[in-house]
């Protein structure tokens, strides 16, 4: 695993940590969010957590 696939994991995880009450307050599955979280990590990796926390929930709100 490379030094940025580690660090997009991390990240992820964290983000999906910090979301996970926000995904069952809006009903979606966690395989769906992941697939959002990546999808934004991927689209800005260096971008901190909460930016791409925020930007998760935004896409998940307008996937709602």
């Amino acid at each position: 695993m490379s030094d940025e696939t580690a660090k997009h994991e991390l990240v992820g995880n964290r983000v999906m940590e910090r979301l996970s009450g926000f995904i069952q307050g809006i009903g979606m599955t966690s395989q769906d969010a992941r697939q959002i979280m990546n999808r934004v990590v991927a689209g800005d990796p260096w971008s901190p957590a909460y930016d791409i926390a925020t930007k998760a929930r935004l896409d998940a709100i307008a996937l709602a």
